[in-house]
């Protein structure tokens, strides 16, 4: 048994206080801004590649084919 954690008010958890962040939280506005982020660079590849697919390769003459 631990003699020194005996009637420590300290280790109890109290609900009312704010939580302390840790610098690896991330908030909710970070997290918004990287979900937004994410779609605009979603949205300029879709762009992108449909401008690539956009028209159809050219169909070969007939007459050049291989038999």
């Amino acid at each position: 048994m631990c003699l020194r954690c005996i009637g420590d008010e300290t280790t109890q958890v109290n609900p009312d206080m704010p939580r302390k962040t840790k610098p690896s939280d991330v908030t909710e506005s970070q997290s918004i801004h990287k979900r937004i982020q994410n779609m605009q660079n979603l949205r300029k590849e879709k762009r992108k590649l449909g401008k690539r697919f956009a028209s159809a390769a050219p169909v070969p003459d007939p007459g050049l084919q291989w038999p």
